[in-house]
Parts: structure tokens; sequence; C-alpha cells
């Protein structure tokens, strides 16, 4: 089924970039009015170029060589050659999906009319979002004060070269444009500059982060409400809470999913429990969690801010038909919001660690010693040794670096956020996050079969049930010590797929 993707420059959301990205079949319509703003920002670089004026990037060079007048006679080789000169990105391939993003990230931009690029250049991208066509790009390069070496791999496409993804391989560009009949371009003006000087790398990254966290909390408030069954916890705090929570805030939406996963369940039947008060990570969920979402939301506000306001530098203003130079490009506020998200990702995983040990503590459940099932089992001791792992590991992850930055191009660039490091570290912080997740639904739910032994009629939520059935297919009750490295593994792979 084909879908339209509809882009002005001004209201794409994370929804519809993620929506957009993942289907294959996406017929693109662009602002008829934003098509006009955009010949006429064209229409301004090109009387530019032939004026007294010089203007960064467009008949200057760049960096430090913006002392060197461009003359109208080279502007094709200047473009052509500024997308080589930045080829400067190493490592591992963008992922195609976030490749896709940032190519829609792009054209979207275009459509704000503030670039000055050609209409040919806008109708070449759409062609390639249409066609799934998409640029091979290396991730490693960007400081985050726009992604300049990751976006001239845009570049070598749109001038017929390079590599893209295509029908789910890697194909040489040029195979592929004379095979669909596509013409590369001969860039113009400003082209080479405006096609590299953007955040639209980050930005994709950002999205998918945003998109990935919500999917992430989620499926944790879940698997907390199957962990409080295991452990007999006090459900009291979500009764009690609930009504003064405000209404909208995180700590509200947390509380609420919790007691929807647990609808039903023996812990909401007024039961008597051996304990009246539980250790803090589990009472302090629903805070901890809410206010992740709380800092969740304050992300994905930036997030779409980024793909709504021009990053553009230098800037075409259409009231004065001048060019000037901007620091649009600048993601400090991004970058930020992106390392408090970090810092909520180590609250909820130290909690998780705390529960995890919880549940195998039989001091405090009353349930065997490292939950082992008879006598001649070890149980879940030695596996706690992962878990700090995991922890240690996130906590180092969510390390602050936006401040580490140098002064390069002879001192000129003496400032950057390093945002695009900053999301590539939440994403393994996700992963990592994940085989925790792994560790506690197999505590969860050996916790819960070790009670039933005990306990008449011990009911779970509806919804704690069908997570406790999806587990048990992948991770059979452990009667006996076997290897739980399988184990974590297919649930790992279960509660989480890497994007960026």
């Amino acid at each position: 089924m084909t879908e339209t993707l509809t882009l002005d420059g001004f209201t794409l959301t994370i929804a519809t970039l993620i929506a957009a990205t993942h289907s294959h079949h996406v017929q693109v319509s662009l602002s008829a009015t934003a098509l006009e703003k955009a010949q006429k920002a064209h229409a301004i670089v090109q009387a530019a170029v032939h004026g007294d004026a010089l203007i960064y990037g467009l008949n200057t060079g760049v960096g430090q060589n913006k002392d060197k007048k461009i003359a109208p006679d080279q502007m094709a080789d200047f473009n052509r050659d500024l997308i080589y000169s930045h080829l400067v990105a190493v490592g591992d391939n963008v992922s195609e999906l976030v490749a896709r993003a940032t190519l829609i990230i792009k054209l979207n931009a275009y459509l704000r009319a503030c670039s000055g690029v050609s209409l040919e250049l806008i109708e070449l991208l759409k062609v390639l979002v249409e066609k799934n066509i998409t640029p091979v790009m290396k991730k490693t390069s960007s400081l985050g004060e726009s992604d300049l070496g990751t976006l001239a791999f845009v570049g070598l496409v749109v001038i017929g070269e390079g590599e893209v993804y295509y029908q789910g391989v890697i194909r040489k560009t040029a195979d592929v444009f004379a095979a669909l009949a596509i013409e590369p371009l001969k860039l113009g003006a400003k082209e080479g500059l405006s096609i590299v000087s953007s955040n639209a790398y980050s930005q994709a990254q950002a999205a998918f982060v945003s998109y990935q966290s919500h999917q992430f909390v989620d499926q944790l408030e879940q698997i907390y409400a199957l962990s409080m069954e295991g452990f007999d916890a006090n459900s009291n705090l979500l009764v009690q809470s609930h009504p003064r929570t405000t209404r909208f805030t995180g700590l509200a939406r947390t509380t609420e999913n919790v007691l929807k996963h647990l609808e039903n369940s023996y812990l909401l039947d007024g039961h008597k429990r051996t304990y009246i008060q539980d250790p803090l990570s589990f009472r302090n969920f629903t805070s901890v969690a809410g206010a992740f979402r709380d800092n969740l939301t304050y992300f994905s506000r930036h997030v779409t801010e980024s793909l709504q306001v021009s990053d553009e530098n230098p800037y075409v203003d259409h009231t004065s038909e001048q060019i000037y130079s901007t620091a649009n490009y600048d993601t400090t506020a991004l970058a930020l919001a992106a390392q408090l998200l970090s810092s909520s990702y180590v609250q909820l995983a130290r909690l998780s660690a705390f529960r995890i040990f919880k549940l195998a503590d039989s001091q405090v459940t009353g349930l065997p010693r490292f939950l082992a099932a008879n006598e001649q089992m070890l149980g879940f001791q030695t596996v706690q040794k992962t878990v700090a792992t995991l922890d240690v590991t996130i906590q180092d992850l969510a390390s602050p670096i936006a401040q580490n930055f140098y002064a390069i191009s002879s001192g000129v660039e003496d400032y950057a956020t390093n945002l695009p490091e900053i999301l590539q570290k939440i994403e393994a912080i996700l992963e990592q996050f994940s085989y925790l997740s792994a560790i506690e639904l197999i505590h969860s739910t050996q916790a819960i079969d070790l009670r039933k032994l005990t306990t008449e009629n011990l009911q779970l939520g509806k919804k704690t049930q069908v997570l406790y059935d999806k587990v048990r297919v992948l991770s059979p009750f452990f009667d006996h010590d076997r290897n739980i490295s399988l184990d974590i593994t297919l649930l790992k792979k279960e509660l989480y797929e890497p994007i960026i």
C-alpha cells in the first residue's frame, strides 16, 4: 500500500518521519508554496554569484579557507570538490533506516527555502525517497555542529557516485541511476555546502532515540508489574498515589499503566502480605519512571523543533533578499536534553539491577535462596555479576561528553556538542538495558512459579499474564541449573532491535 508523505518544511513530526522511514511505498507530496519560495531563494543565490559581496561557502571557501574567493566559472568544480573534501567519516555504515530518515529530513529542510538550492536538487531527493534509494554513509566524524563528514556521502550520491542501499543490498550509485534512468546533478552555487552543513543525520538519530525510548519505557513498566507479582510487592502505593498525581505528567502516566498491567492481579485483591513496606527499588519505580517520561517528553520536544526549524548557514533571507551567516546549526539544546535522557536511563537501570538482587534474596521474598527450585541447584547467584557489569556499563555510557570539544580549523571552530556520539551512547545503553530487562524477566517469572507452589490461586494481571506466557515460551521454568546465557540472549532479542 502506497502512503503519502506531505512535506512543507515546517510540520514534519517524529511519528510521521518514523512511519515514512519504515514504509517501502511512499509517495512524496511537496508543498507548492514551499517550492515557489525555494525557487525565489535559488534566484537570490544566483544573483549573489555575480554580486560583489563575499558570502561564506557561496563565492568563498569554507572553514579557514573562507578568505579564498570563488569565481562564477569555478562554481561547479568548487561544489564538487567541497563534497570530496568532506568525505572524512569512517567506521560503520549508518543503518539504512537512519540514512533514509536523514534523506527525508534533508528534503524537508530544503522546503523551508532558506538554502537557495535548485529545484532540480529538491526533485532528485524526492525521487530517491520515493524509489527507496538511500545513500550509504559512514558514522564517525561529526562533532554536532553540522554532520559534515557523514552528509558528504549524500552529496556523493547526488552527483552519481558512491554507494546506495537499494532493494535490500548495497549497490553502486551509478549502476542504480543507470538502471532507473536517473540523471545525476552537477552541483551549483552553495549546493555543496548546503548538503553537508546540516544536522540531518543527528536529527534522524534523535528521532529514533525518541521512538525507541517511548517503546522502552512502555515495556519496562510491564516488566516492573510482573516483578511486583514475583516479589509479592505492596500495591497500595499505586492505588493511594494515583489520585494525587497531576494529570498528564510522567508519574501519572506510569502509575496508570502499571495499574492497567496489574488489572485482576492477586496483588490488588487485598491479600495479607508478609512485609508492609518494600525496598525502594520497588517502591520508587513509578516516580523514577515518571521522571524518565518527563525527561523523554522534554527531549522529544527538542527533536521535533529541530525537524521544523532551519539549521541553514548561510541563511537566505526572503525579506531583505540577502544571505547571512548564522549559528542555526548549533545543537546545544538538543545535546543537553539528550544527556539528561542518558542520566534518566541510569536511574532506571540501577532500580532494575537492585530489583533483580532483591528477587533472589530469600530474606526479603520468603522464596528459596537465588530462586533455586531444589537443594541441588545453585540458582541465580553468578548471574548477579552480569547484572552488576551491565549496570556499570550503562553508568559509563551515560557519562556527559557535550563539554569535551576542541578548537579545530586553525581555532575558528572552537565549540561543539558531540551530539551524534551522545545519541550513539544512548543506543548502546538501550542494548545493555535490554539484557538487564531479560534477566529481570527470568527472575520475576521464576519467582512467580516458586510462589505458586505455596500459594493457591495466584492470579496474575491481564497484561502481566500475557508477558509471563511470552517469557515462558522462550525461557521455561528453571527446575535445574542450565545455560542461562541462552535464555537471556533469546529474551533480549525479543526486547530490542538495534536501529541507529
